[in-house]
C-alpha cells in the first residue's frame, strides 16, 4: 500500500494551484498565509520535489506541480460529485425497520401504492424481530410494539391488536370438536417465541389457564406460525390484522368468535424526535397513518378506540 499525503495538504495545494495565490488560498480556506506555506512546504518534502515557484514574476507551478494539480483537481471533482450523489440518495431514502410479519402481511402489499404516489422517496426495509436502535443510525424509522417511554423518540400511534386462535379446517376435522378454549389442551399450539407471552395472555383472559402453551412448536414470527397453521400443523394464535385474508378465504377458521383478546402494548411508527419534521419522514408517516385508518374503517371489529 502506497503512502499518500494528508488530505489537508492536498486540499491546500488544490486551492493554491487554482487561485494562483497563497494569500487568496488562505482566505478561501480561512487560515493564515503562513499556514498555507507550511502545508505546501510539508507536501513538497513528502513528495521530494518542488511544486511551485514564487519570484518577481509571481506564482508559478513547476512541471511536477502542474501534473499533481490536474490529478488533484480531477480527484476532488469526482469526490464532490459522489458526495452530492450520496446526499441526494440519503435525502430521498427512508431506511425502515419492521417486524417480518408486518412487512410480509401488511406493508409489502401496500408499498407499491406509496411508491407510485411518491416516486421521489425510496423505501428500504430491514426486517428484524428486535426493536430498532434509532440512535445508531442504521434505520431512519421503525414500526414497533411497546410504550412511548423514551423522550428522545417521537411515537405516532398506529393501532392496538387483538389475538385469537385459528386452525386449518382439515386440522379441525382430524382433531375433532374444539368448542371451548379448555378443549385446546392436548393440541399442538404454534408458538411465536419473540412473543411467547401472547398465548398465556389469551388463555388467562378466557379462563383457560389450565392449558399449558409451553413446549409446543416454536417459530420466530407470526407469519411463520400462521403459514404452518394453514398447512394443518396445529393451532396458531392469529394477531390482527395479519390473518385477515387467511380467515376471509377459509384457509383458517377462527375457533372462538367473540373471544378476541387485546394484547398489552400498542403499535407505533417511531423516529428520533429531532428528525420528526424531516419532509420524507413526515410524508411516509402521514401515508402510514392514513392506510391504517383505511384498514381500521374497513374492519372495525379489529381495533379498539
Amino acid at each position: 500500500m502506497h503512502y499518500l499525503p494528508s488530505l489537508k495538504a492536498l486540499r491546500t495545494f488544490e486551492a493554491v494551484a487554482r487561485l494562483k495565490s497563497f494569500k487568496r488560498a488562505s482566505q478561501e480556506l480561512n487560515v493564515t498565509p503562513s499556514a498555507v506555506s507550511h502545508q505546501i512546504r510539508q507536501l513538497e518534502e513528502e513528495l521530494g520535489c518542488r511544486l511551485s515557484l514564487r519570484g518577481r514574476g509571481g506564482f508559478e507551478l513547476t512541471s511536477q506541480g502542474r501534473k499533481l494539480a490536474e490529478t488533484v483537481k480531477r480527484s476532488f471533482r469526482r469526490i464532490s460529485e459522489t458526495v452530492d450523489q450520496l446526499r441526494e440518495e440519503s435525502d430521498s431514502r427512508i431506511v425502515l425497520q419492521v417486524y417480518s410479519t408486518f412487512a410480509v402481511r401488511w406493508l409489502l402489499p401496500r408499498l407499491p401504492a406509496f411508491e407510485a404516489a411518491h416516486p421521489e422517496i425510496e423505501i428500504r426495509l430491514i426486517t428484524s424481530q428486535l426493536d430498532a436502535d434509532l440512535a445508531d443510525g442504521t434505520a431512519d424509522a421503525c414500526v414497533m410494539i411497546g410504550t412511548p417511554d423514551r423522550h428522545e423518540v417521537d411515537y405516532t400511534l398506529l393501532f392496538q391488536s387483538r389475538v385469537y386462535p385459528v386452525c386449518n379446517p382439515d386440522y379441525l376435522k382430524r382433531a375433532g370438536s374444539i368448542s371451548r378454549p379448555k378443549d385446546l389442551k392436548g393440541h399442538t399450539l404454534l408458538q411465536v417465541y419473540p412473543s411467547h407471552n401472547d398465548w398465556s395472555v389469551w388463555l388467562n383472559t378466557v379462563n383457560a389457564d389450565s392449558v399449558d402453551p409451553s413446549g409446543h412448536a416454536r417459530f420466530d414470527s407470526y407469519d411463520h406460525a400462521l403459514n404452518m397453521a394453514v398447512k394443518g400443523m396445529g393451532v396458531a394464535l392469529a394477531i390482527e390484522p395479519f390473518a385477515d385474508e387467511d380467515v376471509a378465504s377459509g384457509q383458517l377458521i377462527e375457533l372462538f368468535p367473540g373471544q378476541r383478546v387485546t394484547l398489552p402494548g400498542q403499535w407505533y411508527f417511531a423516529t428520533l424526535a429531532s428528525r420528526r419534521r424531516e419532509p420524507k419522514l413526515a410524508v411516509f408517516r402521514q401515508w402510514l397513518v392514513s392506510e391504517m385508518k383505511g384498514t381500521r374503517s374497513s374492519k372495525r371489529h379489529f381495533y379498539r378506540n
